[in-house]
């Protein structure tokens, strides 16, 4: 009888190692840098966390990158230039922007009535024969270094923009200006009858930072055609 019980002991200690044995080997582990085991669950999770993570900063990265191209910030001239205040018909100004660096040569200003039939809202227009020169490393709007410029008979009062691009009988400036190209035209500008007259960048574009150096040209009445 004794026996009997110390086999069935004996059996029933053999079967709860069995089955201890069975339930480590259906947890399989990975041991972390401590030696402490961790669950492959667990180590799983962890890895796709990672990856969802270093995915996550790619497209951020990716993001920026198309941002950048798309605010024009490669084109940004690194140029530096002094204001230039104090040209005149015939002067070339040399402007560094965020959109580039170039010259613009203003060579004749002429006086106009009216321009395909339509009259000033002010006194009357002046039709600027310019010539715009690309001196940066990217290619530009070739329209942009007009586009900057206004007309005024006070510096401290508002001005006039261009206008060449509503009248089809002014040879507005246009089309794509590569590194070294340069092209001729002209700028239309409505303006006041003052003896003094000067074109210059627009404050607006200098005070926000679009346009990094300030540049006047100064005329009078007489020397226009």
């Amino acid at each position: 009888m004794k026996k009997m019980m110390k086999a069935i002991g004996i059996t029933l200690l053999a079967g709860s190692i069995l089955v201890a044995c069975n339930s480590d080997e259906g947890t399989d582990t990975s041991e972390d840098p401590t030696g402490e085991g961790i669950p492959n669950e667990q180590v799983d999770e962890s890895d796709n966390e990672e990856e969802e993570s270093n995915s996550g900063d790619d497209e951020n990265e990716e993001s920026n990158e198309t941002d950048s191209e798309s605010s024009g910030g490669g084109m940004a001239s690194d140029l530096e230039f002094n204001d230039q205040l104090d040209l005149g018909i015939g002067d070339t100004a040399q402007i560094s922007s965020n959109q580039g660096a170039y010259e613009i040569t203003i060579h004749s200003v002429k006086r106009e009535e009216e321009v395909d039939g339509e009259t000033s809202m002010f006194d009357y227009m002046i039709v600027v024969d310019v010539t715009v020169k690309n001196i940066g490393d990217e290619v530009i709007d070739a329209y942009n270094p007009i586009g900057i410029l206004d007309q005024t008979d006070r510096l401290e009062s508002s001005g006039s923009g261009d206008f060449s691009r509503d009248f089809p009988s002014v040879d507005e400036i246009s089309g794509d200006l590569g590194p070294g190209e340069e092209i001729k035209g002209q700028a239309l500008f409505d303006m006041y009858q003052n003896e003094e007259q000067f074109i210059r960048i627009s404050p607006g574009l200098i005070a926000a930072g679009g346009v990094y150096n300030e540049v006047v040209w100064t005329f009078t009445e007489d020397e226009m055609e």
